[in-house]
């Protein structure tokens, strides 16, 4: 009966986001731990329960659990994200930045990611937070992420300063800007549920200065002890310094043997009122006022990097971000 709690917020998915007809195939897709984590099991009743109420065709396809975010899923589950309609992504980590769901989009796929099961285990009251409720609540946040988007959009290079050292300028504007709450009703769109930030790819080659995390760092999946400095230059990772927490990242990049998780991939802000630190990327990232870069993959962007990973690195505000010399944030308040 659990599943009533997300009655509401299933029907926001279903019709709402996705605007799912009668006679589509949705697929979820989920993996062997997905249930493993509190309420996943219960929000999946709700939307299957939500989808076949409306007359569309549930589906579900588990595979093996992949040991970070990112990371492909296997071919099968590839191939069934391009033959269905809808794609609603419930594993355990994030598959959004994928090849297999760049492919599924392409292929006229309409895509939502649901919060990945294994961030939940930071913070057990975040599906029930996070979750959309209301659709007035969602059009209002929309309407700032998309103000904000536009201003990425037009911009050409983005500033990014904090009183703790963080000086980092990047190109922007030339690949895909992205933000949510958003909707994913039109073949080749796709959104994450919760809603609450924007975010811009970087141009390769274009970043340059230093970048101090002080939230999270995936995938180490906890808020940090310390903070890591990230030395930038010609868009790539050049240094990482710190302490125990900067270490700890250094030996897990070193690790994946692969030089393209050092190429920055985005930039982004959040604007969720009710997100706090808990060390997943999916809330973290929608602090009001924080800010966050990415390294690794960027192909769901619209670059060409198709790294062992992609990792976000968010930093709390007070933060100030400017894009082409204009205001756009100083400590939680937008610009625009």
């Amino acid at each position: 009966m659990r599943s009533l709690e997300f009655t509401r917020a299933a029907e926001m998915v279903v019709d709402y986001t996705l605007g799912i007809k009668p006679g589509e195939n949705v697929l979820v897709v989920r993996d062997t731990r997905s249930g493993e984590f509190s309420g996943v099991d219960a929000l999946l009743e709700a939307v299957l329960s939500a989808v076949h109420l409306r007359g569309a065709e549930p589906q579900i396809m588990s595979y093996v659990t992949r040991p970070l975010a990112g990371m492909e899923p296997p071919k099968v589950v590839a191939e069934a994200m391009k033959s269905a309609d809808v794609v609603i992504i419930m594993s355990t980590l994030s598959i959004l930045q994928t090849v297999a769901t760049t492919e599924a989009l392409s292929s006229g796929a309409r895509v939502v990611m649901l919060p990945p099961a294994r961030y939940i285990h930071n913070s057990p009251d975040l599906l029930y937070r996070l979750m959309p409720t209301e659709v007035g609540e969602e059009q209002g946040r929309m309407e700032l992420a998309e103000k904000v988007a536009a201003v990425f959009q037009k911009g050409r290079q983005l500033r990014l300063t904090s009183p703790k050292g963080t000086d980092l300028a990047v190109g922007i504007g030339r690949l895909k800007v992205l933000h949510n709450p958003t909707t994913a009703r039109e073949p080749g769109q796709a959104t994450i549920i919760p809603g609450g930030q924007i975010l811009a790819a970087v141009t390769q080659g274009e970043a340059d200065g230093k970048i101090v995390i002080d939230g999270s760092a995936s995938p180490l999946y906890r808020p940090l002890k310390s903070p890591i400095e990230l030395v930038v230059e010609g868009g790539r990772v050049v240094e990482v310094r710190g302490e125990e927490d900067a270490r700890e990242y250094r030996v897990l990049l070193e690790s994946l043997d692969d030089p393209q998780v050092y190429e920055i991939a985005e930039v982004g802000v959040g604007i969720h009122p009710r997100a706090r630190l808990s060390g997943t990327p999916l809330e973290d990232e929608r602090i009001l006022g924080a800010a966050w870069i990415a390294v690794g993959t960027n192909v769901h962007l619209g670059g060409t990097v198709k790294a062992a990973i992609h990792s976000d690195c968010v930093m709390l505000p007070p933060l100030r971000l400017t894009v082409d010399g204009g205001l756009v944030l100083n400590d939680r308040q937008f610009y625009v």
